[in-house]
């Protein structure tokens, strides 16, 4: 008989015992039990009327964590002295309690909130708290406090025994895992699913967990999350809930993702992290309106994306030595970004040469495929493949983009994948220029890049193109003050030829918000140099902070 079925049963001591549960927590669980279903006299009370879930017990009773030691220093910490001094001063008045009057559902919701093990710590409060917490809906284990596994398998056991919410809207489980867990780990997954989760994440590291066989048919689950996890259904998946799908370091050879997506009929999100063993993604589900890729773990990855049915794609992190990226059949896409980085170890400068050539490619395949898109976020490692191409006279493909969000340290080597950008995007109407920290090395720029000239040959072809420019949306400008000259570049450029701009918000900078005197003063000089620009549109206004 499995431990579920054993809790609450007193005749099952023993096997309970067997299974490395505590005598202390199965007689609490015991206890628990038979004031739930005792006499009716402990609620004759008002006090005890509007707190359903009090009890006589002492409020440590149902804390899976504490010890008699901890009872004894709460005893000597509860002495006469303190209050004896009180009482030369005058009676003793008690503030109004006002949280634990709430109704039960408010409670429980804010202790659903909490990591578990800090809803449980509640217990120790008052009666009114006692086992107010074996009630909650939402259980988050972390070994954030418990590094050791044994007691963090043992925290888990007993909060589970005690626990009496029927149904779980959320369970998730984060340690660092070992395949002699694997026993208590099937069992936390059978507790979840048998209370009918609604979102469940495992998220486990160091080894690899393999999903028991009776989670792959779940018509209740609506979100996973798993990490380091060996997904190998035996036969087909069934979710037909699950509307959400984040999978972090997992193995997904094609027929096992093609069989997910098929036993998925309402899957509307899916996230790929640093997974691998795939390279193409055949996407043919009806439902599924965003994809996540975040990373790849392996090397010379050729990724082939065909999603027709995609609304929204997002390509992030880390990509080692990948030599393709292709979207095919997306006619559905509205909504890209573009902010990850191709990254490769090499030596000598030729070798530097040929990666940013195979960059150059994958870049400018991946912006043809994106002709439709009317929202598109370029990330600051793109922004800098693209100046490399703008400075050896490579094109960007032309963008039918309404909305463009550029993420950019303004340095002098942001100026030619801005221009380029810029001059592939006529029809875009609001900009957004995200200025960020950045670490990149651009060494390589350098070496071949004049950017006042560059810059300069590019501004008889922006005046035919920023026609449709109303809106442009500046934030981060005030940390990086060694960058003003390029962005009070941009900015005067942008104010000189967009002929139909309506507004320009230049946000609230770090600086002003903290009160740095010095850099307050820099950035009021500088904003009262872009309100001296000229500007084509009569009726743009320059807006800041103050």
């Amino acid at each position: 008989m499995s431990a579920l079925r054993l809790i609450g049963r007193k005749n099952n001591f023993r096997e309970l015992r067997s299974l490395g549960v505590s005598p202390f927590t199965i007689e609490l669980r015991v206890r628990m039990e038979e004031e739930s279903y005792g006499s009716s006299e402990r609620s004759s009370t008002s006090s005890e009327e509007s707190a359903p879930y009090s009890t006589d017990n002492s409020s440590h009773a149902t804390n899976p964590m504490n010890s008699e030691e901890e009872e004894e220093e709460e005893e000597s910490s509860s002495s006469d002295d303190y209050p004896s001094k009180r009482r030369k001063h005058g009676p003793i008045v008690e503030e109004e309690d006002r949280i634990s009057t709430l109704p039960d559902s408010i409670l429980l919701t804010i202790l659903s909130s909490l990591c578990t093990k800090d809803a449980v710590r509640t217990g120790v409060l008052s009666k009114r708290w006692a086992y107010l917490w074996t009630f909650v809906p939402s259980l988050r284990f972390t070994d954030y406090y418990l590094r050791h596994a044994a007691d963090y398998a043992s925290f888990v056991d007993n909060v589970l025994l005690l626990h009496r919410a029927s149904k779980l809207t959320n369970f998730s489980v984060e340690v660092e895992y070992n395949p002699e867990l694997k026993p208590r780990v099937d069992l936390w997954v059978r507790f979840a699913t048998t209370a009918k989760v609604d979102q469940l994440s495992l998220l486990l590291s160091s080894c690899f967990y393999k999903l028991p066989q009776h989670l792959y048919a779940n018509e209740f689950v609506s979100e996973l999350d798993f990490r380091a996890c060996e997904i190998k259904p035996n036969g087909l998946v069934r979710w037909s809930s699950l509307k959400r799908l984040c999978l972090w370091n997992v193995a997904l050879p094609k027929d096992v993702l093609n069989q997910v997506l098929l036993g998925s009929p309402r899957l509307e999100f899916l996230e790929l992290r640093s997974c691998d063993k795939f390279n193409r993604l055949d996407i043919v589900s009806e439902s599924l309106k965003k994809l996540v890729m975040d990373s790849y773990c392996e090397d010379g990855l050729e990724l082939e994306i065909v999603a027709p049915k995609i609304e929204s794609l997002e390509i992030i992190g880390e990509f080692y030595g990948m030599k393709k990226c292709q979207i095919k059949n997306a006619s559905a896409l509205v909504e890209v970004r573009l902010d990850f980085e191709i990254t490769m170890e090499y030596e000598e400068e030729e070798q530097e040469e040929d990666h940013y050539k195979n960059c150059e490619n994958v870049v400018r395949e991946l912006f043809e495929s994106l002709h439709q898109v009317k929202k598109l976020i370029v990330g600051r490692w793109c922004l800098k493949v693209l100046s490399i191409m703008s400075v050896k006279h490579l094109s960007c493909p032309v963008l039918n983009c309404k909305c463009l969000t550029m993420k950019t340290s303004m340095e002098k080597w942001n100026l030619p994948g801005i221009a380029s950008l810029l001059q592939s995007s006529p029809y875009v109407e609001t900009l957004v220029i995200d200025i960020i920290f950045s670490n990149h090395d651009s060494e390589f720029l350098d070496r071949i890049y004049d950017e006042v000239n560059h810059w300069k040959s590019k501004e008889v072809y922006f005046k035919s193109l920023l026609q449709c420019l109303k809106t442009v949306k500046i934030f981060g400008f005030g940390e990086r003050f060694h960058t003003k000259d390029v962005f009070i570049l941009v900015v005067e450029f942008l104010l000189k030829n967009a002929k139909v701009l309506e507004k320009m918000v230049i946000t609230e900078p770090w600086v002003m918000q903290n009160g740095i005197h010095n850099m307050q003063l820099k950035f009021l000089q500088v904003s009262q140099k872009l309100l001296s620009f000229p500007r084509s549109s009569p009726h743009a206004v320059v807006m800041f902070p103050f």
